[in-house]
């Protein structure tokens, strides 16, 4: 019986490092969809009162101004700057 409960512990300990490191790992991938689920949302808010912007009024494209232009290009400029940081960086060796 000995031998079979020192089995059991030493299983156990040999798994903990895998288990810590799942544990680390969901954590950070639920760090990344929780914030993901809402931008969702928001951006489908948004698209949704686009769309219906679209439908009463049309395209407004007489009525933008300069700084209108600046603003929606915001987001553009956000996603773009994201996505170079992304880049693998090249060795200098």
């Amino acid at each position: 019986m000995k031998v079979l409960e020192e089995k059991e512990v030493i299983v156990k300990d040999a798994s903990k490092p895998t288990a810590d490191a799942n544990e680390q790992a969901r954590d950070a991938w639920r760090g990344w969809v929780i914030p993901a689920v809402g931008s969702a949302a928001f951006f489908s808010s948004m698209l949704m009162n686009g769309i219906r912007n679209y439908e009463r009024y049309g395209f407004p494209t007489h009525v933008f101004t300069f700084s209108d232009k600046v603003l929606f290009a915001l987001p553009i400029l956000v996603v773009v700057a994201a996505l170079a940081d992304l880049k693998p960086k090249e060795d200098s060796a």
